[in-house]
């Protein structure tokens, strides 16, 4: 048995090693046998092999000239709502996922502002904007503590650092399409937005914005 297992075991060896040679001497080789590999293999194998990204979304919710945003319980600051695309969704599909789970939020006018590479991490970030679409805001998560809308020109200082280059940017282009005109006049739905006591704000948050609590660089 011992003989057969090493003749098979000399085998395998001599048949990589040839396969490898094969390679080497012709490169475009390899290239024509994944050309003949079935689609599904092919995804396996260009899946294993290149970088992995982590796609986390941050969202624009307008109401007129208002912005949604929303505070975490693990934070003490106000932030965009966010979430993460799961496989196989599109932007359009995890947007309206993620918003329906931890809002109950609707939109229409969808529009992808922005796609951005998180510098030294493995996440790239979508910014999404649009419209309330009806007057239903209710909070199904519970790490979210609470929401406000925010008039634009009254938005809170206290944002958490990573979202901040993200709000800057929408307002300049938001400025700009008034400017041009690009921004229809909305009926928007009257939506109350929760107005956090002094009493339940979390611990740490201040009228300056200034805190020691930690910024979560998630979406």
């Amino acid at each position: 048995m011992r003989p057969l297992l090493k003749k098979t075991l000399l085998l395998l060896f001599v048949a990589c090693t040839l396969g490898v040679l094969a390679l080497v001497v012709f490169p475009g080789l390899k290239y024509e046998i994944y050309r003949r590999l079935p689609p599904d293999i092919r995804w396996d194998i260009s899946y294993a092999v290149t970088d992995k990204f982590v796609v986390g979304m941050v969202y624009f919710v307008e109401r007129g000239d208002q912005l949604l945003m929303v505070r975490h319980t693990y934070q003490d600051k106000w932030a965009l709502p966010g979430g993460w695309v799961e496989r196989h969704e599109s932007f359009e599909e995890s947007a309206r996922r993620e918003l329906n789970e931890e809002l109950s939020v609707h939109l229409d006018d969808f529009e992808v502002l922005e796609v951005n590479k998180v510098p030294r991490s493995g996440i790239i970030n979508i910014a999404i904007r649009g419209r309330l679409q009806d007057e239903e805001v209710a909070i199904r998560d519970s790490e979210i503590f609470g929401y406000r809308f925010f008039d634009l020109d009254k938005l809170p200082d206290n944002v958490i650092y990573t979202h901040k280059p993200y709000i800057q940017r929408y307002l300049q282009e938001h400025a700009r399409r008034s400017q041009a005109g690009g921004i229809p006049d909305a009926i928007s739905p009257e939506v109350p937005g929760i107005e956090l006591p002094e009493s339940e704000v979390p611990e740490g948050d201040t009228e300056t914005g200034e805190s020691a609590g930690a910024d979560n660089p998630a979406p």
